[in-house]
């Protein structure tokens, strides 16, 4: 990972490969990948799917590129391959190149974004928040670990899922396992329950279809009793009504008798609906963050972190 950004080598090699053509329009991915896998060594078509890591806006708070075409979606649709698609450097990606080539001091991206979206252990945090703890650690440095672990807040994820388990640990430095839960709410009719915010770690597609299963399992009456208890989900319609707008949307109508109370009861029992992830720090969240301050000692990080938040607020529909 870089010191100036935190941001791994091959994501750097495709930031630079986008900044090489002036100006900010979108750049054929095809061309542009293989003058970044020539680059840095890299064998054909390995760096695509990094790209597409940086461009889907579900994967991390801080997408670093601007993508046009299809990039996949939050079911199990794949991304056109390369040559269908284009992208352009975001604002967020400009400020990282900004840090990279010394025109910024560094700046926290790969703090705040993590490494879980990429099988990794470290969760991704609200921006804005990373962004104010490292100023208060610079106004104060004798900040406290609470009053640091109070500004930063717990991981966040972009999709909006809930996030419960042991954070006082995670916090502390100590390994754990979190987990990541949709929303579920009561339509105002009572006539549904809806499952929306769904994990990052699983796909739209593969959560509609766990309550599909799950829901097809109470209709054998031929279950023994404690088999049928553990797997009981009292629906009968699920329907997938995502879109582009609100690619999380699954709608469950309880069946006859059945209250929704009970139904979403059931549905947080229900993998696909809930996850688990592993999560750890290389150190404590605090002494991770004043580590960071005193290794860019002498760099003028308000400049850099005023910049990197302008990015991020002009990124229109992100979590903050």
């Amino acid at each position: 990972m870089s010191e100036r950004s935190g941001v791994g080598a091959v994501q750097v090699a495709i930031l630079e490969a986008l900044a090489a053509r002036p100006g900010r329009g979108f750049r054929s991915n095809e061309k542009l990948l293989s003058q970044a896998e020539a680059q840095i060594g890299l064998p054909p078509w390995y760096a695509y799917p990094v790209l597409v890591d940086l461009a889907q806006p579900w994967k991390m708070p801080i997408t670093l590129v601007e993508g046009q075409g299809n990039f996949g979606s939050r079911g199990n649709d794949p991304p056109a391959a390369r040559r269908y698609t284009e992208s352009r450097l975001s604002d967020a990606g400009r400020v990282v190149l900004g840090a990279e080539h010394r025109e910024l001091a560094p700046v926290p991206v790969g703090l705040i974004n993590g490494t879980t979206y990429r099988d990794g252990t470290q969760p991704p945090f609200r921006p804005l928040a990373v962004i104010e703890a490292i100023r208060h650690v610079i106004r104060n440095p004798k900040a406290t670990r609470r009053a640091i672990i109070d500004i930063i807040g717990p991981p966040d994820f972009i999709t909006g899922c809930t996030v419960t388990g042991d954070l006082a640990a995670f916090a502390a430095g100590r390994p754990t396992e979190l987990r990541l839960q949709a929303k579920l709410t009561i339509s105002a009719d009572r006539r549904s329950v809806i499952v929306e915010n769904i994990p990052p770690n699983i796909s739209t597609d593969d959560a509609a279809m766990s309550i599909v299963k799950r829901a097809q399992q109470t209709s054998d009456p031929g279950q023994p009793s404690p088999l049928h208890t553990a797997t009981r989900l009292d629906v009968r319609d699920v329907r997938d009504e995502g879109s582009w707008r609100s690619p999380d949307r699954i709608v469950c109508t309880p069946a006859a008798g059945v209250s929704p109370e009970d139904v979403l009861d059931q549905l947080t029992r229900v993998y696909g609906v809930y996850t688990t992830i592993y999560v750890a720090l290389p150190r404590s969240l605090p002494a991770t963050i004043r580590q960071w301050v005193k290794a860019n000692e002498g760099e003028d990080l308000p400049t850099s972190l005023a910049a990197l938040e302008t990015a991020i607020r002009r990124r229109p529909n992100s979590r903050h």
